[in-house]
């Protein structure tokens, strides 16, 4: 399943953890906005200092993710972004996320409650996702 990964997702996991079987499923393929890795590089400190990572295994869990999530660049959704702002009405700092979707025609893996209210995109929350890997 294509699905485009909100950034408190992976935050969430290089924090605790718990999601790395999820990020390491052959049956997702994940995308991001390319701006996901610039938010990380700046709350890196902070990711790591609320981390039970040492800093080495820190950085691998990084590097996988790196690896795994592939970044699409804003050009490519950048028309649609008035369209995500709309839908999320004031909330603003998600329409990448919410533009992606809507150019791939694919559910965005996040938290945000937000997301399932809009309707014109899918949002599946974690527990849903892994209900996905699993029946496959």
């Amino acid at each position: 399943m294509l699905i485009v990964v909100d950034a408190n997702i992976v935050f969430s996991s290089l924090i605790a953890g718990k999601l790395t079987e999820l990020f390491l499923s052959d049956k997702l393929e994940l995308v991001a906005p390319e701006l996901l890795f610039i938010e990380i590089k700046k709350h890196k400190s902070e990711l790591k200092n609320k981390s039970s990572f040492s800093d080495e295994d820190f950085e691998i869990l990084l590097s996988i993710l790196e690896k795994r999530i592939k970044l699409i660049p804003h050009e490519e959704f950048v028309s649609l972004l008035p369209k995500a702002e709309e839908l999320l009405g004031g909330h603003k700092k998600d329409a990448p996320y919410i533009s992606l979707a809507l150019l791939l025609g694919c559910p965005v893996w996040s938290y945000e409650k937000l997301f399932k209210k809009i309707g014109k995109v899918e949002s599946l929350t974690t527990s849903e996702v892994a209900k996905y890997v699993k029946s496959r």
